[in-house]
């Protein structure tokens, strides 16, 4: 029979991959945001500079703070 240490290293490999599944999803984002804003500087436009730069940060907060929870729960016994 399977104890309760058991379950809670399942749930956390669980917590875990979504975590990096979605860290992975924002990466895509912000390549995306980088490879938009390349095509529009060689395009002669530079209007979107600011914004994705921007909204590339926020993902980039969002990912440490996502960073900081593993840690955590990586730390919890």
């Amino acid at each position: 029979m399977r104890g309760p240490e058991y379950e809670r290293r399942r749930q956390k490999s669980v917590v875990f991959v979504g975590l990096l599944l979605f860290a992975l999803i924002l990466f895509l984002i912000q390549l995306w945001l980088f490879v938009m804003v390349l095509e529009n500087i060689l395009a002669g436009k530079t209007g979107m500079v600011f914004q994705a730069a921007a909204a590339s940060f926020v993902l980039l907060g969002v990912n440490f703070w996502m960073f900081a929870g593993v840690s955590r729960i990586s730390k919890m016994r």
